[in-house]
């Protein structure tokens, strides 16, 4: 299971550039790592900032589904009335993570870019 593999699972051409975006707007940053990871029927990118597990990425056929995981939340740069308020069709699971399905581009760049700002000012 690789980077390629995961993007194959994905059928719509608008969700495969979501994933590009989200992919490459990582892999550019030098404080994460990203990893294919399967698991049973659920593969995923998981991102990690160091040795923690931030951010994770499902692929499905028309859209991805974003995750924002509670070591990311515990951080307190990222809130859920924060992405909420950005994207009101994002949800707080029932173990405390932020998901956000994500069907185009534009939307991955947005919430890489509300991903991202919540670092500014760190040193």
């Amino acid at each position: 299971m690789n980077i390629a593999d995961l993007r194959d699972e994905i059928a719509s051409a608008d969700a495969k550039a979501a994933f590009d975006v989200i992919v490459e707007g990582f892999s550019s940053a030098g404080d994460f790592s990203v990893v294919a990871h399967e698991q049973g029927f659920l593969n995923s990118l998981r991102i990690k900032r160091g040795e923690e597990f931030c951010f994770a990425v499902a692929p499905a056929d028309e859209w991805v589904l974003t995750y924002i995981r509670k070591p990311e939340l515990r951080r307190g740069k990222i809130t859920p009335d924060m992405v909420m308020t950005t994207f009101p069709d994002a949800r707080l699971t029932s173990s405390g993570e932020i998901t956000l399905r994500i069907a185009d581009a534009a939307t991955a760049l947005r919430w890489l870019q509300l991903v991202k700002s919540a670092d500014v000012g760190e040193g």
